[in-house]
């Protein structure tokens, strides 16, 4: 399903970013399932967005899937993804999409090699979704960034993005 998502794109439709982050949330929802993590919403009430909904879509998946993916490196204890949607403080016509997880968290010297195409740290990863994610964001005429506070204290991945509001 998420192989399908992964095409090319361009095509600006209305969508409800709570819709799109329920979708890719619906994506990863067997695993979550299975792993016992607790969701947490943060959604803020938008009116709909002109937006790639495939573009956004994968990126949200990608994210997604990396959280699930640094929670079960971190197994003996509950885990939390809290995924978040609301705007970008001082930046009128832009919005904030988050997906927060409670796993192995980033490296200090990673951070700046995070979106680097052929970068991982799974011993079964590519390097290939956040640094096709990075791109898509850049495309999409946003930016997307991770933070951590540290080796074992989770990961925030910010996608930022401008959009056209629909009233």
């Amino acid at each position: 399903m998420q192989q399908s998502l992964a095409r090319f794109g361009g095509l600006q439709e209305p969508v409800t970013l709570t819709d799109l982050m329920e979708q890719a949330l619906a994506i990863n929802l067997a695993t979550l399932e299975r792993q016992q993590i607790e969701v947490v919403r943060e959604y803020a009430e938008l009116p709909q967005v002109l937006v790639d909904r495939h573009q956004v879509l994968q990126i949200l998946v990608n994210l997604i899937s990396n959280a699930l993916h640094a929670m079960q490196a971190c197994p003996g204890r509950q885990h939390y993804l809290t995924l978040h949607v609301g705007l970008v403080e001082g930046m009128a016509g832009w919005v904030r999409l988050q997906v927060h997880d409670t796993g192995v968290g980033i490296k200090p010297e990673y951070r700046t090699r995070i979106f680097a195409q052929g970068f991982t740290t799974r011993p079964d990863g590519h390097g290939v979704g956040l640094h096709s994610s990075a791109l898509m964001a850049k495309v999409l005429g946003g930016v997307l960034r991770a933070d951590s506070p540290g080796e074992g204290h989770g990961a925030t991945f910010t996608l930022d993005l401008p959009v056209n509001w629909l009233a």
